[in-house]
This record gives C-alpha cells, sequence and structure tokens, in this order.
C-alpha cells in the first residue's frame, strides 16, 4: 500500500516536555503503522494561518492531523486557531481530524468551527460529554502516551523509598503541594522535560521531513531551550527561608531536564507519585506505579480517572495526595492495566478508521 502524505498541526514534541514528545512520536508510528506518512508538521504556538508554504502542503495532503492534546479549553487564542483547520480543510477538500484533544469551557465560534472536522476524538469522557452539549460528534481514546510501550522496558517489581512529586500547571496549587513535600523526608522532585535535542521517542529515519515553525520552516525541530545553571538561582530563592538546603534540593530538582531514560526510571521505581501534571498520571498507569494527582488547569484529568475507574485518586490538597498515594490496592492496580490495555486497543481502531479518510 503506498503512503498517504498527511500535514500534522501542533507538533507539541517541539517542547522538550516527554510527554508532548510521546503524544507526537505516537501520532507519527501509528499513523505509518496504517499506510500515513506525515511529511511535516507545525510546531506548537505556530499559528498555521498565518503561514502560506504551510497552507499550501495542508492543500496538497491526503489528510491533516490536528493534535489537540491540551489546547482546545477556554477559548484560547490557540484553541481557536486550531478549531479553524477544520473550516480550511472543509473547503479545500481535504479530510481533516481532530484528535488526542482536550475540549472544556468553548464558545459557539469554536465549536461551529469544530464542526467541520471528518472525526474527532477527545482523550476523555468530560471532554466528550462537554463537545456533545455543543452539538458535537466525538468519540473518546485515551490519551495517546498510553498507547505507547515506552515504559515497558523500565517497569519494576521493587519499589524505592521516595514519593516523587510532579510540578503542577495552576501555580497556586503547585506552590501549596511543593510547600508541603518540604516538610516530608520522603519527598524527592521531578521535572518531565527531557534533555535530548530531538525527540528521543522517534526515530531519526521517521521524523517528518519539515517542521514549520514561528519564523519559517526547519528540516527538523531545533533542539529545545535548556534552562541555565541554576545553582545561583536556588539558592538565591532559598537563603534565609526555612529548610534552606531541602528548598535548595527542591528547586534544583523541579527546574532540570533529564534523559527520558532517567525520567521514567524514577517514575517506575518510586514508591509513589504525585501527580501534578496529567502526563505524569498517565506515566504511572503505564509503570503500575501508585499514584494520586492533583487538578490542574481543565478537568482532563478528573476525567480520565472517572474512565479508568480510579477517580478516588484525584485529591483536594497535597497531604490527601501524600495519604492516597499509599493506599493502592490489588483492584485498583487491575483497573489500571486494563486502561492501558484500552488505551492501546482504542488508539489502533482510531487510526484504521483515520487511514479509511485518506482521500
Amino acid at each position: 500500500m503506498s503512503d498517504s502524505k498527511a500535514i500534522l498541526i501542533n507538533d507539541t514534541s517541539t517542547k522538550p516536555h516527554l510527554g508532548c514528545r510521546l503524544v507526537v512520536s505516537q501520532i507519527v508510528k501509528l499513523a505509518a503503522s496504517h499506510g500515513i506518512q506525515v511529511v511535516a508538521t507545525s510546531s506548537v504556538h505556530t499559528d498555521w494561518r498565518t503561514q502560506s508554504a504551510l497552507q499550501d502542503e495542508m492543500r496538497k495532503a491526503d489528510l491533516v492531523i490536528v493534535n489537540g492534546e491540551g489546547t482546545l479549553h477556554h477559548s484560547s487564542r490557540q484553541a481557536k486557531a486550531l478549531a479553524d483547520v477544520g473550516p480550511f480543510c472543509r473547503s479545500a477538500g481535504v479530510p481533516s481530524i481532530l484528535v488526542n484533544s482536550v475540549y472544556e469551557e468553548n464558545d459557539d465560534a469554536i465549536a461551529r468551527a469544530c464542526e467541520a472536522f471528518d472525526r474527532i476524538y477527545v482523550r476523555e469522557s468530560r471532554s466528550a460529554h462537554n463537545a456533545r452539549l455543543a452539538g458535537l460528534k466525538v468519540e473518546v481514546v485515551p490519551d495517546l502516551t498510553l498507547s505507547s510501550r515506552a515504559m515497558s522496558s523500565y517497569r519494576s517489581s521493587s519499589r524505592g523509598g521516595s514519593m516523587v512529586v510532579t510540578d503542577n500547571a495552576n501555580s497556586e496549587r503547585n506552590k501549596q503541594l511543593l510547600e508541603h513535600a518540604l516538610r516530608r523526608r520522603d519527598a524527592s522532585y521531578l521535572n518531565l522535560n527531557t534533555c535530548e535535542p530531538s525527540n528521543p521517542f522517534l526515530d531519526k529515519s521517521a521524523r517528518p521531513f519539515a517542521v514549520f515553525m514561528p519564523d519559517g520552516v526547519a528540516d527538523e525541530a531545533p533542539a529545545p531551550r535548556q534552562p541555565q545553571r541554576i545553582g545561583y538561582r536556588a539558592f538565591r530563592k532559598s537563603v534565609f527561608r526555612p529548610l534552606m538546603a531541602s528548598r535548595m534540593a527542591m528547586i534544583r530538582d523541579t527546574t532540570r531536564f533529564r534523559p527520558a531514560a532517567d525520567i521514567l526510571t524514577t517514575i517506575a521505581e518510586a514508591k509513589g507519585l504525585i501527580a501534578g501534571r496529567f502526563h505524569a498520571a498517565c506515566l504511572s498507569l503505564m509503570a503500575g506505579t501508585p499514584f494520586a494527582s492533583m487538578a490542574s488547569n481543565t478537568s482532563k484529568t478528573r476525567g480520565m480517572l472517572e474512565d479508568a475507574g480510579l477517580s478516588q485518586f484525584l485529591a483536594g490538597d497535597p497531604a490527601a495526595a501524600f495519604q492516597l498515594a499509599t493506599s493502592w490496592r490489588e483492584q485498583d492496580n487491575i483497573a489500571a492495566a486494563a486502561y492501558v490495555a484500552r488505551a492501546e486497543r482504542d488508539a489502533l481502531e482510531m487510526f484504521n478508521d483515520i487511514a479509511s479518510l485518506a482521500r
């Protein structure tokens, strides 16, 4: 079967975040396994509507895939840009598909634009409910990180003694979580940003030929900006404050980029994980690591946990989160494994359907 050519809009793998890089690698790999070659992408924060060369490529493509990820919410400028792909492709006679999306608190204009997509797949049932209330026809396929086998070689039968804490996109919740964790002897900290210059989950031969960035097109995504030296910054933010040494270590670890393998190993071997980030919860599900989540900027984590039968592990405050992460039972592990297996099956079925749409 000859490959169909696809354009991917909202390529979040140009960021160093491990979850974003896994999502995009799965889109490219699953597409390829169904005879679809992603030949070009538009980077996150690139407005495709201002890129005439990209628009030409979209018109020539057999289909256009939009990675909704955490973007389609609260009628943001970025949400509007992604929704506008649907009407553009409809007028060009090119099938368009929205995948891996949240959908929350969007206005009527975004809903009407999304009607032009040939298929819409959201990540959890809360987003599906919101979209259906807006008159959209959607299907639920769990987040594409869960369809990856990236964690398979890191899963561990032995657990360390550390409760691993990730940051939270909500600044107030993040502050509360980290301040509470500082007072625990068993807490360690993990930044989910990878230090690799390119996507470590995608072989070079499989990468798209072109990446459209805000300032033009590149042969490959430029390396994400790495953090500056943090020794002095950690000292300045910690000096004369309670728990100064622990605070310095916390600031160092919450801002340090690491190899993807180190991040996966840390999650797989943790006694438990306090997931301030949606993808930290996904990775814990994949690793079989007990965890508790704290809500962030949308209800996506709550929605995923409800779908997995694990809603009891969404905590309202840091103290509850640490308690919940140590209360997992065997039936919870079984529910987590079943949800990951469902994610793998649903991702394959989704791309079977997507492949049938290519013109």
